[in-house]
């Protein structure tokens, strides 16, 4: 089996451990980002990259996790309320 597999393998383990493990839930939970997340995967023992979960996980749901992009777009408000 080649690392691409292992990962998805590793990834998929994750989403359905996210639901029942509350410790990685919460640690999940406070973060922003699909690097931030995969650190705290690795350390809980998972082995995947952002960019795999990224790849994976476009606005979709698997085993009753919902996973969504956030945009992270700056927002500037130009000529509103008399500026």
């Amino acid at each position: 089996m080649n690392k691409t597999n292992l990962s998805k393998k590793d990834l998929k383990r994750f989403l359905i451990d996210l639901k029942s493990n509350k410790e990685l839930f919460e640690n999940v939970s406070n973060v922003g980002t699909a690097n931030e997340i995969a650190l705290i995967a690795n350390n809980f023992g998972y082995e995947f990259t952002g960019e795999e979960l990224k790849s994976f996980s476009i606005n979709r749901d698997f085993e009753g996790v919902k996973i969504t992009k956030q945009d992270t777009s700056p927002s500037y408000s130009f000529g509103e309320n008399g500026n």
